[in-house]
């Protein structure tokens, strides 16, 4: 077993053992950290691409089961706000082949477009120590509040709302 086997075992480890969801407010916001991912078509996409729009990320995993959990509140928040300037963007994280994460959008009904990163830059940019991890951030592209854990959509919606 190599280190990078060794150290993502570990990293998967210590997120499953966060025992309670954390929902922070930043006391110093920070501007989303210069990043490009891949769609599931390998077309290049940036955060920056959202801004004007409260932009909310979620990175996860399909071997995640706290994601899974989470996924419905998203789909339902999506729904909700995609007319109202709110856009949900899922990073999927060490999740396989495009067509396999297409397919697993599919079987959960995911409504919102996914990413792809591996686990690495994730980690070390975004600072990610649980999944999922998200993000929200407002029009002007600052990052406002980390949530690690799932959440849910009474909890995302107020926040968002505060944003709109």
């Amino acid at each position: 077993m190599g280190w990078r086997s060794i150290t993502a075992g570990l990293f998967l480890l210590t997120a499953s053992l966060i025992a309670d969801t954390q929902a922070a407010g930043l006391n110093d916001p920070k501007p989303v950290p210069a990043s490009a991912f891949r769609d599931l078509r390998g077309t290049s996409v940036s955060l920056s691409d959202f801004k004007g729009q409260v932009l909310l990320v979620n990175f996860w995993g399909t071997w995640c089961v706290p994601c899974l959990r989470e996924i419905p509140e998203l789909v339902r928040l999506s729904a909700r706000f995609d007319t109202k300037g709110l856009a949900v963007v899922g990073i999927a994280v060490d999740s396989g082949r495009p067509d396999d994460i297409r397919a697993f959008m599919i079987e959960h009904q995911i409504n919102y477009p996914t990413l792809v990163s591996p686990l690495g830059p994730v980690k070390k940019i975004f600072r990610v120590v649980g999944f999922p991890t998200t993000l929200l951030i407002d029009r002007h592209g600052v990052i406002r509040k980390r949530y690690v854990g799932p959440q849910t959509e009474e909890t995302l919606r107020q926040d968002v709302e505060a944003l709109l």
